[in-house]
């Protein structure tokens, strides 16, 4: 009896170290997986430069110490690159045209308000939220089968926020 009754009186302890170290355990594996690039918020694109493989991050450095001088996009070591802005007014440029399998990299600007990228693609959703004057990057691939998808802003961001779209399309 005397042994049920100290099971009993440290179960509460042994319950927190097992949780404890669960929660560690999860912690960890997370970390590895977005640092590894094996997660799935890792697929579809952090907001953070630190977020796209190391191929897209070379692109967007590149692309933005060489503006191309004629358009808001440019294929840079094969990842097409976009340079795109949000305002009042809707996306600029609202329109990407990218061949199937192209990686696709955009440098999201929101001068005004908070506002995103949400587009629903055949493998999955791509979903940023991007903070006034901050600068937010989206990496996602294009998909296989040919056709237009349209993209639109996932935040109440003003008047008319709802026609805010544009359409990717693949070739």
């Amino acid at each position: 009896m005397a042994f049920v009754e100290k099971i009993k009186e440290h179960a509460e302890l042994s319950w927190f170290i097992v949780m404890l170290i669960l929660v560690a355990i999860f912690v960890g594996w997370n970390i590895v997986g977005v640092t590894s690039g094996s997660s799935t918020s890792y697929r579809y694109g952090l907001p953070l430069f630190s977020g796209m493989p190391k191929i897209a991050q070379a692109a967007v450095k590149y692309f933005e110490s060489h503006p191309p001088a004629n358009g808001d996009s440019e294929v840079v070591n094969g990842v097409l690159v976009v340079n795109m802005t949000v305002t009042q007014l809707g996306y600029n440029p609202n329109i990407i045209i990218a061949n199937a399998n192209e990686p696709i990299a955009i440098i999201l600007h929101s001068p005004q308000v908070i506002t995103g990228f949400f587009m629903r693609l055949p493998d999955g959703v791509v979903n940023i939220n991007a903070p006034p004057n901050y600068t937010n990057y989206v990496y996602f691939v294009a998909p296989s089968t040919p056709g237009n998808y349209t993209w639109r802003d996932p935040e109440y961001a003003g008047y008319n926020f709802s026609y805010w779209t544009g359409i990717l399309e693949v070739k």
